[in-house]
């Protein structure tokens, strides 16, 4: 998904989703169901789209990162989220749904991987605007003073 396009409709999995372990939502998730960020946790891209408000989406794997960048960068979007409440809409999709089965989470796929030969890379960020067209996307090494000042932006 690049800028311009129109942002997918992912029904990505929420916590207590009966369809998938709690792991698959957040992998850094607890048994008990518990996610760490559950405000990135809270609405699926779709029904966030349908909002009219602008939306961060954070495609990442806090735990199976290979570049080390997905629990940071996570981290870092969830600190928007209260300078942003009701003005826009933050998700977190999980990179796998197993990742020693290597089954990737069909909402990421959605995102981050083209075609079956490509290897799906991450962490992801996409700023998406209240129409549902993908204004802006960073890769692992996002800086946060961009992606906020193009979400101050998106929500002005």
């Amino acid at each position: 998904v690049a800028a311009g396009d129109p942002a997918p409709r992912t029904e990505n999995l929420l916590p207590g989703d009966p369809d998938a372990p709690v792991k698959a939502v957040d992998s850094r998730a607890e048994d008990d169901g518990t996610v760490p960020d559950p405000e990135l946790h809270e609405v699926t891209v779709s029904d966030a789209v349908a909002t009219g408000k602008p939306t961060l989406v954070v495609v990442s794997t806090p735990v199976f990162c290979v570049s080390r960048f997905c629990g940071p960068i996570t981290d870092s979007i969830q600190t928007l989220v209260p300078d942003y409440e009701g003005r826009a809409n933050f998700v977190h999709i999980e990179v796998w749904r197993d990742f020693e089965g290597t089954t990737l989470n069909r909402g990421a796929a959605e995102w981050i991987y083209p075609d079956e030969d490509a290897e799906p890379f991450e962490p992801w960020v996409f700023l998406v605007d209240g129409g549902g067209t993908v204004l802006q996307r960073w890769d692992n090494v996002a800086n946060l003073d961009d992606v906020e000042s193009a979400l101050e932006a998106a929500t002005a």
